[in-house]
């Protein structure tokens, strides 16, 4: 998977998790990468450096503008 990039990380992964379905709403199709053992230890997510969504290059500008516009507020 050398095409994959990051292009957000979250304190925790429910956050990545929301992330992730915005973009799949989107066409988008996303990955977590998190260090919590699994979800055994959610605990662990900041520790490791947070939950990362990962997309595919080729689709890392579009997933950029989608959450940008997720963290606009509704008009």
């Amino acid at each position: 998977m050398s095409d994959v990039v990051e292009i957000a990380a979250y304190a925790s992964s429910f956050d990545a998790d929301i992330a992730i379905a915005h973009l799949a709403s989107e066409g988008i199709e996303a990955f977590l990468a998190s260090d919590d053992a699994g979800g055994a230890f959610p605990s662990m997510t900041g520790i490791g450096g947070g939950a990362r969504v990962l997309v595919r290059s080729g689709d890392a500008a579009a997933a950029r503008a989608a959450l940008a516009a997720l963290d606009q507020p509704d008009d």
